[in-house]
């Protein structure tokens, strides 16, 4: 029986999107669009105090704790990293759904290995807290801008910043904030991290 060649080709193009189809559904559905508020619009390509290259937009998918500061910050910044250590430790079980992003203000004079160190000073739990270091100044205002924290070098490499913690969703939209500065956490912004992670 002879088979005509153009069916013959047709039927080779219908296999083909059938192989298509079947391995874009092995590898599972496509990842749900971003919603219109969502800050992982924004590429920032970061480096981590591992050395790791990412970008913040690999966070999408659990909730997360992102703030920003600077390593040789004497003044908020330590209060930060302390109010932030407290925050973990008071969620204790739910902190297995959280990580806590720290972007450097200071992609300069910041690296991977100083902020590695200053993990280690200060005791941050590595599977919670990631400290990362933007790949230039463009990028860190970018991120900075999104986050609403506004901040100005001055001499003497000190930079005058804002601090505010933002907890984003799992599609990277803000959900709740907080701008007080504290060693203890915000009450109200503690039990807003805890029903993001039910």
């Amino acid at each position: 029986m002879h088979i005509p060649i153009q069916f013959t080709h047709l039927l080779r193009l219908w296999l083909a999107a059938l192989l298509c189809a079947m391995a874009a559904a092995a590898q599972g559905a496509a990842p749900a669009p971003l919603p219109a508020t969502s800050l992982y619009k924004l590429a920032v390509p970061l480096t981590d105090s591992a050395g790791h290259r990412f970008d913040w937009r690999a966070l999408a998918g659990r909730p997360a704790l992102v703030t920003m500061f600077y390593g040789d910050c004497n003044t908020a910044c330590p209060i930060v990293i302390e109010n932030l250590r407290r925050t973990v430790a008071q969620l204790k079980q739910g902190r297995a759904g959280l990580t806590v992003l720290m972007v450097s203000l200071d992609p300069l004079h910041d690296s991977p290995v100083s902020l590695a160190d200053l993990a280690a000073k200060n005791k941050l739990d590595p599977a919670v807290f990631r400290l990362a270091v933007a790949a230039d100044e463009t990028h860190t205002r970018a991120m900075a801008a999104a986050l609403q924290v506004k901040y100005r070098s001055l001499e003497g490499g000190v930079i005058n910043h804002a601090t505010r913690l933002s907890l984003l969703d799992a599609g990277g939209s803000i959900i709740a904030s907080s701008t007080e500065l504290a060693s203890d956490p915000d009450p109200i912004f503690l039990a807003q991290i805890r029903k993001a992670l039910k």
